[in-house]
């Protein structure tokens, strides 16, 4: 004779708790995530072949923008947060409003700012962003006035141009490629 089965008791699992920590793990890293700090002015830069990763943090971008009909183009400086921006004189307040707009400097004045920063320990690396209608002699002057300072080291911001690669149907030996 059959041994009589047992009956199984349904287990039920609360999964209210594992909900609670999901969306606190979640508001956890929304708040604390850093967002990128929007540009302040549209630049055009030219494309390169050349892929380097910039760091997030401890390094000054200097900006050279476009002439305009009106201007010649401006150099700005920024850093990765506009707090730093505003506390090292990098930028200000515009009068009535809260945004925070940038302040130009002309070549001169920049090694001083850099040095500066230097000392206090927030730049290590220095990272030059021109549009590509920018005036060459602009550009230059800028690199010019960083080398006669020591500030050797200068990355230059590149979109990454991307090899065209046209099929051909024929295979590396010049005989017709096998599919």
């Amino acid at each position: 004779m059959a041994a009589p089965k047992k009956r199984r008791i349904p287990i039920s699992i609360d999964m209210t708790p594992m909900v609670d920590i999901a969306f606190l793990l979640l508001i956890f890293f929304m708040s604390t995530t850093q967002f990128k700090k929007p540009e302040e002015v549209e630049v055009q830069i030219p494309s390169s072949h050349s892929l380097f990763k910039l760091p997030e943090t401890g390094m000054i971008v200097i900006t050279v923008t476009a002439p305009k009909v009106d201007k010649e183009s401006q150099i700005l400086m920024t850093m990765e947060n506009a707090a730093l921006d505003l506390e090292n004189g990098l930028a200000a307040v515009k009068p009535g409003t809260r945004a925070v707009h940038g302040i130009p400097f002309n070549t001169e004045q920049i090694p001083d700012v850099i040095h500066g920063l230097q000392i206090k320990r927030l730049v290590d690396r220095v990272v030059l962003k021109a549009d590509r209608e920018a005036k060459y002699e602009t550009i230059e002057s800028v690199m010019e006035t960083l080398q006669k300072n020591n500030l050797n080291i200068v990355n230059l911001v590149t979109d990454l141009e991307e090899e065209r690669v046209i099929n051909t149907g024929a295979a590396p030996g010049g005989e017709p490629a096998t599919h």
